[in-house]
């Protein structure tokens, strides 16, 4: 499985990368083992991950602590597939899947874009970033009884295509549950419902094409499922406190806020 790498910033306690996948792969990889801890942030699409026995999804929703105590594999990402990741010199978790909420999305976007237009010195970059690892902590441990597998089917049926508008008996009847049950463990498991769980997808994919530039809001509204964009931009604001609009503008301004 090769990615292509690009250093955005590296120093002595903490690095960030972009790893773009050359090529879509659908089965297991080999296992790897990383150098260093790592913590890994999808950007887009989602991929299935295997920690020792436990195999589980990783979207953009979710954060992947990596270290190099745990082999691991992935499979099925597809080809362009986006993540950033930070490197580490101490092991803060264990390997496992951990939860970046959307406040922390918009930090780590305002970062890249404050570092790519050297609108940021490398002591206060180092900080922010350090500040967003520490602020993050595995919300599953991924053991044998924590792992719950129709959990984990519905999150991977959301994840490849949250613009769907399916409801909450359809994503039943795609994983075999039925559709109280799964309601009840997605949110014992997660945190969160399913409807907000696809928002979150939606919101934060939102948020990397807004800072690769994406001039309309009307047409990403679409894209993303949302029957308009008004819609679209009320959902936003709830997520953001801001209009897409202004967040975009944002994102482009060289300064952080």
């Amino acid at each position: 499985m090769t990615y292509l790498r690009s250093v955005l910033f590296e120093s002595e306690s903490i690095g960030c990368h972009l790893a773009t996948l050359d090529a879509a792969e659908p089965s297991w990889s080999a296992p790897y083992r990383v150098q260093g801890p790592r913590l890994l942030l999808p950007l887009t699409q989602r991929f299935e991950c295997r920690l020792g026995a436990n195999a589980f999804v990783c979207d953009p929703a979710a954060a992947l602590w990596l270290s190099p105590d745990d082999h691991y594999q992935l499979k099925r990402p597809t080809g362009g597939q986006r993540s950033v990741v930070l490197t580490l010199t101490e092991i803060l978790e264990p390997a496992g899947r951990s939860y970046l909420p959307l406040s922390g999305r918009v930090m780590l976007h305002q970062c890249l874009q404050a570092n790519a237009a050297q609108a940021i010195d490398a002591l206060e970059l180092q900080e922010r970033l350090l500040g967003l690892v520490q602020s993050m902590r595995p919300t599953e441990r991924l053991g044998p009884s924590t792992i719950h597998r129709a959990v984990e089917r519905a999150r991977d049926y959301i994840a490849a295509a949250p613009e769907r508008s399916d409801t909450l008996d359809d994503i039943a009847r795609a994983v075999h549950c039925s559709a109280f049950h799964l309601a009840r463990r997605f949110r014992l498991h997660t945190g969160m419902s399913l409807h907000g769980f696809r928002n979150q997808l939606r919101m934060t994919l939102a948020l990397d094409r807004l800072r690769e530039g994406e001039r309309s809001i009307s047409a990403l509204a679409l894209e993303l499922g949302f029957a308009s964009h008004a819609h679209f931009t009320v959902a936003f604001r709830r997520a953001f406190g801001m209009a897409p609009s202004q967040m975009r503008t944002n994102l482009e301004a060289p300064r952080l806020h």
